[in-house]
């Protein structure tokens, strides 16, 4: 896709500096401790991951994944793609499992445990919890957002892929019960995994999700690794999607948003949420969760 107008430009400028002021709001750590990590490293396996077909012929590497000692019912472990670290995060409920999980996809540039508050009250309903933060998940130090957003959203999905296909090192993780949840630029990434992906992933749970992002989705030297036209690809998911938003500053305060893709997924629930934010914190994001467990036990 081809460069817009100075003029849209600038809107995406206004538009993605109040996202980032609201995805990165909570000061935490966006790395586990990497010494302690390396210092328990195993011999690590490579396997060759090819998607043809019906997917973008994506063809990538994962390895066998590093865990450190569980602290409480979590414990930071390290993906990798391609060679490269993603760093992240298991949280299991009590039990014996496995029990199904939900991996939960970021907004853009936000940090590793943004999202912790949400995964412990997931484990409290007895769900396994995936977090992690993409290898470009880290904001440059200029401030500057991604050049090419079209190649950034790309090497999200495939960390993405490499996390899902990751879960079968995981004897605590059902894989046949693998959820999405996907928050602002990460509930767009986890739309195209999620129609990608259908034999692998039950349901989406979308929140706020900027579906604004493929007008600015643009690729370096023209070369469009992915469609930008979302609305016919959605039209093909058959899973479940649920997407929620709120009445305070959230892309639903804009009647018209939503309709486009409420009209092209054949299976979606569309709930808004009172008072919620963009972020969905506090109690707004407590509701978020007990809404969105509910909705996964009706899909079956």
């Amino acid at each position: 896709m081809r460069k817009p107008s100075i003029f849209k430009i600038l809107i995406f400028i206004v538009a993605t500096a109040m996202l980032l002021a609201s995805c990165t709001s909570k000061p935490v750590n966006s790395k586990p401790n990497r010494t302690a990590v390396e210092n328990e490293r195993q011999p690590i396996k490579e396997r060759l991951i090819k998607i043809e077909d019906e997917y973008p012929r994506f063809e990538y590497s994962i390895s066998m994944p590093i865990v450190e000692k569980a602290e409480g019912r979590s414990r930071d472990v390290v993906f990798y793609r391609d060679g490269g670290a993603i760093y992240g995060r298991l949280t299991v409920p009590k039990g014996q499992g496995p029990f199904k999980t939900i991996i939960i996809v970021n907004g853009l540039y936000a940090p590793l445990g943004r999202y912790s508050d949400k995964a412990e009250h997931y484990a409290e309903h007895g769900y396994a919890v995936i977090e992690f933060l993409c290898q470009n998940g880290t904001p440059p130090e200029s401030g500057d957002d991604p050049e090419w957003l079209g190649n950034f959203i790309v090497d999200q999905i495939l960390d993405l892929y490499a996390v899902i296909d990751s879960c079968s090192y995981f004897s605590e993780v059902d894989t046949s019960n693998i959820f999405l949840y996907g928050h602002s630029m990460g509930g767009m990434v986890a739309s195209y995994a999620g129609t990608f992906r259908q034999d692998d992933i039950k349901g989406m749970i979308l929140v706020d999700p900027s579906f604004y992002a493929p007008d600015i989705m643009w690729f370096e030297n023209d070369i469009e690794l992915i469609t930008t036209d979302i609305y016919p690809l959605f039209k093909t998911c058959k899973i479940p999607v649920a997407i929620f938003t709120g009445t305070e500053g959230s892309f639903g305060e804009d009647p018209e948003f939503f309709k486009p893709a409420l009209a092209a997924f054949p299976n979606v629930e569309f709930i808004v949420i009172e008072g919620a934010t963009h972020t969905m914190d506090g109690v707004e994001g407590e509701h978020l969760v007990d809404l969105s467990v509910e909705l996964i036990a009706s899909w079956g």
